[in-house]
């Protein structure tokens, strides 16, 4: 099973690279430079993507383990 996860992984990664470099391509060719639109997707996935996961997932990992909600928290 191990192997079959690293392998998902390794297909999604050139799945992203492939658009990723699609879309560097096109904007260069709009006349934005490589730096420039790789810094904006960097930016657009530390504020709206990376920041938001990790807060998601620091919040589920502050849930004791086997909580059960009764709909009265908070």
């Amino acid at each position: 099973m191990p192997n079959e996860r690293a392998n998902h992984d390794d297909e999604l990664r050139d799945i992203i690279d492939h658009k990723l470099t699609a879309l560097i391509r096109e904007m260069e060719d709009a006349d934005w430079s490589a730096k420039d639109v790789a810094c904006a997707i960097n930016d657009v996935l530390k504020s709206k993507w990376l920041d938001r996961i990790t807060a998601l997932q620091d919040a589920r990992e502050a849930v004791p383990k086997g909580f059960l909600s009764d709909g009265n928290e908070g």
